[in-house]
């Protein structure tokens, strides 16, 4: 965890142009220190919404783009995606990650999470007819939050990752049963 000199460090880092982007850079480079000073600074709560709440509408637009949604479900989906993602896993990263001896409480978890989320915004950009912008934003932010939810509990990496992939591969296995049951295939 950040020392007492965290906060001199990384403002004075971050006086070079804008310190929102130089923010968003450390977390998609997956700066270590810079996602423990996050969980530890109160002050990066309402950017850190703001950044989970930008880049789900960005990957959304993206999806819109291609014609893979409507303007209508691109609104209500990125809303809904980051709420899901930032309130929901939040929740479920400090109620499991505390029982497995992380020590972050809510809000400390929510803010890394939110910076977490910046590189969904690749959804936006398609990478290859083959490859979705979105699939490599999402596995991105998952690297990212694996890193987050690392340095705001004080966990071993391993057990961050096993905290962070395995709700990953349980929506892999239920949503493609649950559209089999409703639409009624055998």
């Amino acid at each position: 965890m950040p020392t007492t000199t965290w906060r001199i460090r990384t403002d004075y880092t971050e006086r070079r142009g804008s310190a929102t982007a130089e923010r968003l850079r450390k977390a998609a480079a997956l700066d270590s220190f810079f996602y423990s000073s996050v969980a530890e600074n109160p002050a990066r709560t309402r950017e850190a919404v703001l950044v989970a709440a930008f880049s789900s509408l960005i990957m959304g637009l993206g999806l819109m783009l291609m014609r893979i949604i409507n303007p209508l479900w691109w609104l209500l989906g990125a809303f809904a995606w980051a709420a899901t993602l930032l309130l929901g896993g939040t929740w479920f990263f400090v109620a499991i990650g505390r029982r497995l001896g992380g020590r972050g409480e809510y809000l400390q978890m929510l803010r890394p999470l939110g910076y977490a989320m910046a590189p969904q915004a690749l959804g936006f950009v398609p990478i290859a007819d083959f490859i979705p912008g979105f699939l490599v934003g999402g596995v991105w932010s998952s690297v990212c939050a694996v890193v987050a939810v690392r340095e705001a509990h004080d966990i071993p990496t391993r057990l961050a990752a096993t905290l962070v992939v395995a709700p990953i591969l349980a929506i892999i296995a239920v949503v493609p049963l649950v559209v089999v049951i409703l639409t009624g295939g055998g």
